[in-house]
């Protein structure tokens, strides 16, 4: 008989034990997703103590209940004590049960820390249970970020070797390229360190991250050297992304893989298109602008050839290999690049010219031989060309201006001035506005010294361009919406002036001013003027002006040519 009541009473044992378990472990609950008060809490989580006092997570819940309280108490020493005396040892007691709790050991810390602040003795010290919750969770984790961002908040009190390990696990936390939380530790250290050094060793080396803290700077007008260099060295890493994005595409196109080519040599160009030479301001070069140049023009290349072979075709609706041609300056990439479309059977060089075939093709032949300077050769196409009859589509306009203005051209540079002007005066019937025609005619009546011609089409070339004054009208540009207005202009040397005044009176707002895609200058807006000297090529130049804090009034902008050394402009 005693032999079958053992086992009937241990499994009752069990199962009362089972039921204090579980109902601890609904109390709990209760406590924290019913309970409103913290003294309905309080209830509930003794109950739950009381019915099975080995659950480390009530310990934990009540000792964030009596921070809380203590925390709302502060105007009440002898409450506010007992409370953060009670906390503590809860969660003491929680950790007593679970040791490796991360997230006891952050509360616990914060409650040490409150009693630090507060002269209260405290049975440990505050670093050393921050360190544990940080050492006891993942690297990314937000607790190891919390702690990293409260124990910034307290950098000046702290010790070398936990000024290190502070700055240790906030670098590994902003290693995830989270926004939100490099915001949010700028923050902290505007308000408590402002350490140049200490954030350079802090964020990660990264465009996305160099440009935040850059704007985060800009927007509160705060160490405007440290903006810029962190804006260069973020357009050196967008650099050596771009030369690595181009190294794989040549891979690619090595392997024929033509659109992954093209998907490379795009995300090259993508790169290079965040860079706005920041370093020119910065006062230190970050990388080389000659490389630059040579990985664009290398993308584009690669890019355009690509394309080619895919469509077998030099259909260009984006631009990108009028875009390499302009760009290209080398005469054996160019001899090259021809070769490649010719075996391609898309340029047929014994055929003779007929334009009514094709004229993007000849257009683009042209392009070619103008930059190979086998100008004979367009000027004979030329011949051929005028003996044409020739009914042109509107599609088809665009590129016969382009194909009269380089037969022009051509002839300039064999000098054959009057034929030059035959065919400039053919393009300008096709184009009445076309900048580059009208200057290469003004060219060619300034060598034949017909000087009223040459001054009636400077007088077009004048209502074409951008007025020596713009008045703006008080136009005001906040931090919302950058101003954008295209400079049209003759080329040459130039100096650019521009007013402006905050918005409202007394403000430093930073203003930031890009020319045809590069920074000319940046200040604070209460200088009320921006001068500089730009040399600019013929065209449509975009002028961009941003305002990163506070707001400017724009009144007018100045474009006036440089004059030659010992001559000046007259007013």
């Amino acid at each position: 008989m005693k032999k079958k009541i053992l086992p009937l009473a241990g499994l009752a044992v069990l199962v009362l034990l089972q039921a204090a378990v579980a109902w601890n472990a609904r109390l709990c609950w209760r406590a924290k997703a019913v309970a409103t008060g913290p003294d309905a809490k309080i209830r509930l989580l003794r109950r739950a103590n009381a019915l099975f006092p080995w659950n480390d997570a009530v310990f934990f819940e009540l000792g964030k209940v009596y921070f809380a309280q203590g925390a709302e108490a502060l105007g009440n020493p002898a409450a506010r004590d007992t409370l953060f005396r009670r906390s503590v040892d809860a969660y003491l007691r929680s950790l007593r049960l679970d040791p490796s709790s991360p997230a006891v050991h952050f509360e616990l810390a914060q409650a040490l820390l409150y009693m630090s602040y507060l002269s209260l003795p405290a049975p440990l010290g505050y670093f050393e249970e921050y360190k544990r919750a940080a050492e006891l969770t993942g690297h990314n984790s937000q607790i190891r970020f919390d702690v990293g961002k409260v124990l910034l908040a307290r950098w000046e009190s702290l010790s070398r070797a936990e000024q290190d390990f502070v700055a240790d696990i906030l670098r590994r936390s902003l290693a995830g390229q989270d926004e939100e939380r490099l915001r949010d530790l700028l923050e902290t250290w505007n308000l408590s360190v402002r350490d140049i050094g200490l954030i350079d060793r802090l964020l990660p080396d990264e465009p996305g991250a160099l440009r935040l803290y850059a704007r985060y700077l800009g927007e509160r007008s705060l160490f405007p050297e440290a903006r810029r260099a962190a804006l260069a060295r973020a357009e050196a890493l967008d650099v050596a992304r771009a030369r690595s994005e181009l190294d794989r595409g040549r891979h690619e196109a090595e392997a024929f893989r033509t659109a992954e080519a093209a998907a490379r040599s795009a995300a090259a160009l993508d790169a290079l298109g965040s860079v706005k030479f920041y370093q020119a301001l910065a006062g230190k070069e970050f990388f080389d602008p000659k490389e630059f140049a040579a990985i664009r023009k290398a993308a584009l290349r690669l890019l355009a050839m690509s394309r080619i072979e895919e469509t077998r075709s030099l259909a260009d609706k984006d631009g990108v290999i009028a875009a390499y041609l302009a760009a290209e300056d080398d005469f054996t990439a160019l001899s090259e690049f021809e070769t490649f479309v010719k075996e391609r059977g898309l340029l047929d060089e014994d055929e003779a010219v007929s334009p009514l075939k094709d004229l993007p093709t000849l257009a683009f032949r042209m392009t070619l031989d103008f930059q190979l300077n086998r100008y004979r050769d367009i000027a004979r196409d030329g011949g051929l060309l005028a003996s044409s009859s020739l009914l042109i589509a509107p599609s088809g306009r665009p590129s016969y201006a382009r194909i009269l203005r380089l037969i022009g051209e051509s002839d300039l540079k064999l000098d054959n001035v009057y034929e030059a002007e035959r065919y400039l005066r053919m393009a300008l019937e096709v184009d009445p506005q076309d900048l580059e025609v009208l200057l290469s005619l003004e060219r060619c009546y300034r060598r034949l010294n017909e000087e009223a011609k040459a001054a009636e089409v400077e007088g077009i070339v004048d209502r074409l361009t951008s007025p020596a004054v713009t008045e703006l009208a008080g136009r005001v540009v906040d931090g919302e919406v950058p101003y954008k207005l295209d400079l049209v202009t003759s080329g040459g040397p130039r100096t650019l002036r521009l007013e402006f005044a905050p918005s409202p009176e007394g403000g430093h707002p930073l203003v930031s001013i890009f020319l045809d895609g590069r920074i000319v200058w940046e200040g604070n807006g209460d200088t009320g003027l921006a001068e500089f000297p730009a040399t600019l090529g013929p065209g449509r130049v975009p002028l961009e002006i941003t305002v990163l804090s506070g707001a400017v009034t724009l009144s007018r902008i100045g474009l006036a040519p440089i004059p030659p050394a010992g001559h000046s402009i007259s007013k």
